[in-house]
């Protein structure tokens, strides 16, 4: 029954700046912002939401894959990302919310 829901897709710089050798990851995650807008329009009517993070340049395999002369301790660690993208759904929840991280209101 409509209690709503809240989803996070996972979205990158990528989408909207063009990176050489990176045109199949940047080209998906545009598609996925475009899709993530059109879905929240459409999903609004039964509670749902949905919103794209770009967490930003993280220390990951694929980043070192990608800019193997990028200096790894300028990266943004993977779990802080992860606690950003918390953060972002628990700002986005209603106040009476049981979450992941506790009761909200």
């Amino acid at each position: 029954e409509g209690r709503g829901a809240l989803v996070i897709n996972i979205s990158s710089d990528a989408a909207v700046n063009a990176y050489p050798g990176w045109g199949a990851y940047g080209a998906s995650k545009a598609a996925l912002a475009h899709l993530t807008a059109i879905w929240d329009e459409e999903a609004k009517a039964d509670g749902i939401r949905l919103l794209a993070f770009d967490p930003g340049d993280m220390d990951t395999p694929l980043h070192a894959l990608a800019l193997p002369d990028a200096d790894p301790s300028t990266l943004k660690h993977p779990e802080v990302a992860a606690a950003e993208i918390i953060e972002r759904m628990l700002d986005a929840l209603p106040v009476s919310t049981t979450t992941l991280a506790g009761t909200r209101g």
